[in-house]
């Protein structure tokens, strides 16, 4: 039976997903640098070994879901490796094994220098990217455009949103539920033509401050939106000013990391 490839299948997300293919009865094989917390079944891999890369994607692979990488800002040896020789092994494995699809996970850091005030953005926005890690996005989507114009791969850019518990009112603004952004990959992965598109992965939050065209093609929508999550007492807290002005929050005040 063919299967998913699902990269970074150890991280929060990626056991989300694992659980989520298991209940949709989808084939999966997962992968991941580090062992699931879980002990469910992931197969190590590093994502800069082109080799062992390549061995995964011969395992009779219909599509890519690529979580896979570092999530955060870090030293640019480590970015290099995992997100920019990383995203491109992904790509380049996929082409020489001929796997037509491929789900990438970018970030709407690509976005983090505008100022909050100048939200909403759409996906048209100027690229500003707050980081390294966000650099790296912005290498993954241009990749992806890449292999699609050149070789016919659909690509689907998921800028992922906050996907993660809300601590403050900047958090709600660009909350994601994790199962609105796994039905965006299932729509991503079943559309009769995926083509090459970008998506905001973000629930349907007062005040969002990214938004998405609708795009019936795709079908999808988010069925959760930030207002359903029990507030604490007293509201929920102003952020720091220190990160409260720029979209891209801690990412976008940190200062440079040194070789």
């Amino acid at each position: 039976m063919p299967q998913i490839l699902l990269t970074g299948a150890a991280g929060r997300l990626g056991t989300h997903f694992r659980s989520r293919f298991a209940e949709a009865g989808r084939a999966v094989l997962a992968t991941d640098i580090t062992a699931p917390a879980d002990g469910g079944p992931v197969v190590p891999a590093d994502l800069a070994d082109r080799a062992a890369i390549d061995e995964l994607m011969r395992q009779d692979i219909s599509a890519v879901v690529h979580l896979g990488g570092m999530a955060n800002e870090k030293p640019w040896q480590a970015i290099l490796d995992a997100n920019i020789a990383g995203t491109y092994n992904i790509f380049e494995s996929a082409r020489k094994a001929g796997v037509k699809r491929v789900i990438y996970a970018s970030s709407y850091h690509v976005l983090g220098m505008h100022e909050v005030a100048a939200a909403p953005l759409d996906r048209h926005a100027e690229v500003r990217p707050d980081s390294l890690y966000a650099v790296s996005k912005l290498f993954g989507e241009n990749l992806s455009r890449l292999y699609h114009d050149k070789f016919g791969i659909g690509c689907l850019n998921i800028r992922i949103c906050a996907a993660n518990n809300p601590g403050s009112q900047r958090d709600i603004k660009i909350w994601c539920d994790r199962d609105d952004l796994w039905r965006l990959v299932l729509a991503g992965l079943d559309a009769p033509e995926l083509g090459y598109r970008t998506v905001f992965g973000i629930s349907d939050n007062a005040g969002a401050w990214y938004v998405n065209a609708p795009d019936q093609t795709l079908g999808w929508t988010p069925e959760h939106g930030s207002g359903e999550l029990p507030a604490p007492a007293g509201g929920w807290p102003a952020p720091d000013p220190e990160v409260a002005v720029l979209q891209g929050g801690g990412f976008a005040v940190r200062g440079h990391f040194e070789d």
